[in-house]
């Protein structure tokens, strides 16, 4: 086979391989890579099984919330409340059991919990214009709120910080089965990475999304309807967070209150990460994924080296930091080289 031949054939993988990692994923990919060797060669429980459990439980219900928040990242927007609505739809759910009402009945009216919660973020932020800081701030605290109302209306003596109800053996299975190996949550987050992967580089709403943004005015010039696809997008993510938590819920076998605690900061972490932006019209369903690989390989090492959750939040702020100013003088740089400063 000659050289030519060779080069023909490689060439699409190469452009494969392209299409899936971006520059900025490539990085959070080669970090990742080196983590995993190196904790291979310094912890004898790395490749556990247990820890490979772990690992599994702590990466899909983040990644299931993080490919939403990359979606309104792209769309210029974000939303503070997904912890709020994985903790709010948990807590109902458990909740629901207590009146004995069937799993299927228990789910759809958990996941019918993060779509109301998403579709109220959308209509503030995407039909009356509020700044999704502010929005979102509000609608987190006011699913806080009711989470904690309805927990209340179930404490009776047991631990203050879980609802201790039996949980039924089939909602249960839903997140401690396995299929091939791996977690039914874990193929749930597969199944979403290549939709979105999908959504965001074959299709027309995708690339709505990209062109709202990354220039609005253009976008409705173009007679997008950016309103509607702000609010659907909200709608969509509060959806995907009532999955994750109620697979976390089932997986865990109990309503916890502190049950999404530190999502949202994760989550715009990773895709931040992965390539996404505040300014908009940037990000990857791959680099996000990669950006929550990165993130919980970073507590997993801390878990095994027995280090203090104290220096694991400074870390994380400190990782936060540091995307966010990188992400701020790209956005300047950019504004620049427009002539817009």
């Amino acid at each position: 086979m000659n050289t030519s031949t060779q080069r023909h054939r490689i060439s699409p993988v190469i452009g494969a391989a392209k299409g899936l990692l971006t520059k900025n994923s490539a990085i959070p990919l080669l970090i990742c890579i080196i983590m995993v060797l190196t904790m291979s060669f310094t912890s004898k429980v790395f490749w556990s099984l247990d820890n490979m459990d772990s690992l599994q439980t702590s990466i899909a219900p983040i990644a299931i919330v993080s490919l939403g928040m990359v979606l309104l990242l792209i769309c210029g927007v974000f939303d503070l409340s997904v912890g709020a609505i994985m903790v709010l739809s948990g807590i109902v759910c458990a909740k629901l059991f207590e009146f004995k009402f069937q799993t299927p009945v228990v789910i759809a009216v958990g996941l019918l919990v993060g779509l109301a919660v998403g579709l109220l973020n959308g209509t503030l932020v995407g039909i009356l214009k509020i700044n999704p800081l502010i929005a979102t701030i509000g609608t987190m605290n006011m699913a806080q709120g009711i989470a904690m109302i309805v927990f209340a209306a179930s404490h009776k003596g047991q631990a203050e910080y879980q609802i201790a109800i039996s949980l039924p053996q089939d909602f249960i299975h839903v997140g401690t089965g396995r299929f091939l190996g791996l977690y039914y949550m874990f193929w749930v987050m597969l199944i979403l990475l290549v939709l979105v992967f999908f959504l965001l580089r074959h299709s027309p709403t995708g690339r709505k999304m990209f062109l709202t943004g990354d220039n609005p005015e253009a976008a409705r010039m173009m007679g997008f309807n950016t309103p509607r696809i702000t609010l659907l997008t909200y709608g969509f993510v509060g959806l995907l967070c009532a999955v994750a938590g109620i697979l976390s819920v089932a997986r865990f076998e109990q309503a916890n209150r502190y049950l999404g605690e530190g999502v949202n900061i994760t989550a715009i972490i990773s895709c931040i990460l992965g390539g996404a932006s505040f300014a908009g019209g940037r990000g990857s369903a791959v680099g996000t994924v990669i950006g929550v690989l990165l993130m919980t390989l970073i507590t997993n090492l801390f878990n095994l080296l027995e280090i203090p959750s104290s220096w694991q939040s400074v870390v994380v702020g400190a990782i936060l930091i540091a995307v966010i100013s990188i992400d701020g003088y790209l956005i300047l740089k950019k504004q620049r080289e427009l002539g817009k400063i």
